[in-house]
């Protein structure tokens, strides 16, 4: 209980506005609080964009293999909120919860040395942040060996899914073998959704890259002011498949 108290807090500290116009954030209230809560942790800005900022541990060296992790923060709420109502989370979490999961993982030292995190975007409209993130990790002279887009969705909400997978393509076998393998665990607990609604990982794969979208199911409209529900359950099982699935791929 303790740890999901404090995940709330986390949550709770990035819910909040941020808003962009295609070309540049405007309201930064979440970058803000993303750069507060990295201050005193390993995690360095690597590269700037006007639509992505992207965090890592070190530099990555040239012709390195990173897995970068993609997290939009943009939203379309006129005003986000994030409250406790019994087993649940309520609130505007698009995508203030993967956010929250990702810096969870990052504060605790959860993921791979190669992990790149970039917070992204213009996901709502056009995605122009995601392919801002690919350029600056090709400036940098990095291969992406795959990405790990999150996102919240409202598949697999009736069936008590703890999280969802979604639009994975390009993986080979052996990556396939990985991921399946990172999921043993929680068996009849996830779904599949090969082909789901359009997010960063279309974007991704129209480059090659092998992508999935994991998400954490909610319910309620997604984009509407009156926020959603999550289960508390999934808050920390989703963080430890982001971190398992993350150690796997990172190859």
């Amino acid at each position: 209980m303790e740890a999901a108290c404090n995940f709330f807090s986390l949550l709770k500290a990035v819910t909040v506005d941020c808003k962009d116009n295609g070309k540049e954030f405007l309201v930064t209230d979440r970058i803000t609080a993303i750069e507060r809560l990295l201050k005193e942790t390993p995690y360095n800005l690597i590269a700037s964009e006007p639509l992505a900022l992207l965090f890592a541990r070190r530099m990555p060296q040239e012709g390195e293999k990173v897995l970068l992790i993609s997290s939009h923060i943009d939203c379309v709420y006129n005003c986000c909120f994030c409250s406790e109502s019994g087993e649940f989370f309520h609130g505007t979490f698009d995508n203030s919860f993967g956010n929250a999961a990702v810096l969870w993982c990052m504060i605790n030292g959860m993921l791979p040395d190669n992990a790149v995190v970039a917070f992204t975007g213009d996901e709502e409209k056009e995605s122009a942040g995601a392919v801002q993130a690919l350029l600056a990790l090709g400036r940098l002279g990095c291969t992406i060996s795959s990405v790990i887009v999150q996102d919240v969705t409202n598949e697999g909400w009736e069936s008590d899914a703890l999280f969802t997978i979604e639009n994975d393509s390009g993986f080979d076998i052996l990556q396939a073998y990985n991921i399946v393998s990172s999921l043993e665990p929680y068996s009849g607990k996830f779904a599949f959704r090969h082909n789901a609604e359009p997010d960063e990982s279309w974007d991704y794969a129209e480059y090659g890259i092998p992508c999935l979208t994991l998400c954490v199911p909610v319910k309620g409209d997604l984009h509407r002011n009156e926020g959603v529900l999550l289960r508390k359950e999934s808050a920390l099982e989703y963080c430890k498949v982001l971190q398992s699935m993350a150690g796997k791929i990172a190859d």
